[in-house]
C-alpha cells in the first residue's frame, strides 16, 4: 500500500517583530509576500489532511487542484507587487518559488503518478518512485532555504528585527515531511520481501521448480535482511504499531520461505516425478506388473503430496491475508493517527 505523493512548504519560519499592510515600510512589504505563503500553507493542509484521513478522492482532487489555483493565484499577486526603494530581490525570489512550486504540483507530481503505475513491478521501480518523491521535497526544501536567506536578508538591508515563529502551520508542514520519511523507511521494508514473494506465487503457478527454489532463496533472505533492518527503527512518537505489523509480516516471510515451503517443494518435485512416470506408462501397450506396481505408487505419492501441499497453502493463504490486514490498518492508523488535522 502506498501513500500519495506529499509536498511541504514551509519558508515562513520568521516573521516581522510587527505588522503592517502597505509597501510602504518594509515590515509592511514583509507581511504581504508571507500572507501569500500562508494562504498557500493552509491550502496544503487541507489537502493532505484530507488525503491522510480518507476523505473521497473527489474531494482530495477538488483541493490539489484549489492548492494549484492559489499558488498560480500568489504568483501573481506577488508579481504585481511594485520593488521596495528600487529592491527588487526579495519580491523576485518569492515569484520564483511559486514559479517552481506550480511546476511542482504540476509537471513533477504527473510524473510521479506516472512512476507510481510502475513501481509495484520492483522493488527498484519502488525505491525509484519513493526517491522521486523525496528528491521533490529537498527541491523544494532548499527553494524554502533560498525564501529564507531573502527574507533575512532583506530585513537585514531594512533594519527589521526577524524573530522564530511559533505559529502551528510550519510545525504542522515539518510534522507531515517526518510522517513521510518515517514511513518511505519502514514501507520499503516491507516491500521487498512482499514483491519477491509475489515472485514466488509466479513460479508455483508456473510450476516452475527452479525458480521456486530460487525465489524461496530470496524471500528467505530479503525477510531476514528486513528484520534487521526493522530492530533499529525507533517507535514513531511512542507508537510502535507500524513496526509491530511490519515485523509480523516479516516473520511469516522467513517462516513460509523456511519450513513452510518443504511441503510446497516436495509437491513439485514428486509432481515431477509423478508426470514423468505416467508419460512412460502410458506409452506401453501391455504393462508389466511391476510397471503397474510403479504407476500406483506415484499415485500414492502425488495424493499424499497434494493433501500436504493443499493444508500448508490454505493455511498460509489464510495467515497472508490477516497479516496483510493488519499492515493495511496499521499504515492507515498511522497516518490518520500522525498527520496534522487541518480544515
Amino acid at each position: 500500500m502506498k501513500r500519495l505523493f506529499l509536498l511541504i512548504l514551509v519558508w515562513g519560519i520568521t516573521q516581522p517583530a510587527l505588522l503592517a499592510q502597505d509597501y510602504d515600510t518594509p515590515v509592511g512589504y514583509m507581511a504581504v509576500i508571507s500572507k501569500q505563503n500562508e494562504n498557500i500553507a493552509k491550502k496544503f493542509l487541507s489537502y493532505n489532511s484530507a488525503a491522510a484521513h480518507g476523505k473521497r478522492a473527489r474531494k482530495v482532487e477538488a483541493l490539489r487542484n484549489k492548492l494549484i489555483e492559489e499558488v498560480q493565484e500568489a504568483r501573481m499577486n506577488i508579481a504585481s507587487m511594485p520593488a521596495f526603494k528600487g529592491d527588487k530581490a526579495y519580491r523576485d525570489t518569492a515569484v520564483n518559488f511559486m514559479k517552481m512550486y506550480y511546476n511542482v504540483l504540476n509537471d513533477d507530481y504527473s510524473k510521479i503518478i506516472n512512476m507510481e503505475e510502475i513501481a509495484e513491478q520492483s522493488y527498484d521501480a519502488m525505491e525509484a518512485y519513493i526517491l522521486a518523491q523525496e528528491m521533490v521535497d529537498k527541491k523544494l526544501e532548499e527553494a524554502n532555504e533560498k525564501m529564507r536567506t531573502a527574507q533575512r536578508e532583506f530585513a537585514k538591508r531594512n533594519n527589521v528585527t526577524l524573530t522564530e515563529s511559533s505559529d502551528n502551520i510550519g510545525d504542522m508542514m515539518k510534522q507531515v515531511r517526518a510522517i513521510n520519511e518515517y514511513y518511505h523507511q519502514v514501507y520499503l521494508i516491507f516491500f521487498r520481501p512482499n514483491n519477491q514473494e509475489a515472485n514466488l506465487m509466479e513460479s508455483m503457478r508456473k510450476n516452475n521448480i527452479t525458480g521456486i527454489e530460487q525465489n524461496r532463496n530470496s524471500l528467505l533472505k530479503y525477510a531476514r535482511e528486513g528484520l534487521q533492518k526493522l530492530a533499529v527503527i525507533k517507535p514513531y512518537d511512542g507508537d510502535n504499531a507500524l513496526i509491530a505489523a511490519c515485523k509480523a509480516l516479516l516473520e511469516f516471510y522467513e517462516q513460509e520461505a523456511g519450513e513452510k515451503m518443504k511441503s510446497v517443494s516436495d509437491f513439485y518435485l514428486t509432481k515431477e516425478r509423478f508426470d514423468a512416470i505416467k508419460k512412460e506408462f502410458e506409452k506401453k501397450g501391455s504393462p508389466t506388473q511391476s510397471d503397474v506396481d510403479a504407476y500406483n505408487k506415484s499415485v500414492n505419492d502425488i495424493n499424499a503430496a497434494s493433501q500436504a501441499f493443499n493444508k500448508t497453502n490454505q493455511a498460509l493463504d489464510k495467515q497472508r491475508t490477516d497479516l496483510l490486514n493488519d499492515w493495511n490498518k496499521a499504515v492507515n492508523a498511522f497516518f490518520n493517527e500522525h498527520t496534522p488535522r487541518y480544515k
